[in-house]
């Protein structure tokens, strides 16, 4: 005897009915999840470079710090070194350092001192210049009001301007910084 299935006819029209809609749709998913996917993974790529931008511009802060103490260093001895140009790194006020602009064409290989700070992850030593910077001050002796006899009281006072450049772990990397000194 054989039986038939009589459910079965009407299944087979139904999925010959079918349109695939389902896998239109499912498809249309995954392409959005890929699409997600991939801004993420850009995103995070950025984020990385960033990150790896940041931790070399604080190398190279960290340097120009380090060579900034050791030209504070060289202040801090008894006997200072010449400031007439005569040794690299050491001069009477530069004409036009005031300007920060003033740093960043100045010739660092020539015109500065090269520390012997052996820092890690760094791709150069860093360089300072020191300057050599007289100023007239009035000195008043009562501590009031300046007038024409305080202006007649006059005292040169000497401090030095101490720059340093710093270079992080690429050359891209430099920070300038300086500081101001007084013996």
């Amino acid at each position: 005897m054989k039986r038939h299935n009589r459910g079965a006819l009407p299944r087979a029209r139904k999925l010959s009915s079918q349109r695939g809609a389902v896998l239109i749709v499912g498809l249309v998913m995954l392409l959005l999840m890929t699409v997600v996917a991939m801004a993420a993974m850009r995103g995070s790529e950025m984020q990385e470079l960033m990150a790896g931008n940041m931790r070399d511009r604080n190398l190279a802060f960290q340097a120009a710090e380090a060579g900034l103490r050791e030209a504070e260093e060289v202040l801090n001895q008894a006997v200072l070194p010449s400031f007439d140009g005569g040794v690299a790194g050491y001069y009477v006020e530069i004409d036009g350092s005031r300007n920060t602009g003033y740093w960043n064409t100045h010739d660092w290989d020539v015109d500065a001192v090269e520390t012997d700070l052996e820092l890690d992850r760094v791709a150069a030593p860093p360089r300072y210049v020191i300057e050599e910077i007289t100023a007239t001050a009035a000195t008043g002796t009562d501590g009031g009001a300046i007038d024409f006899q305080s202006t007649l009281n006059q005292e040169e006072i000497v401090y030095y301007r101490v720059t340093s450049r710093g270079v992080g772990g690429t050359a891209n990397a430099v920070v300038i910084i300086q500081s101001t000194f007084k013996r």
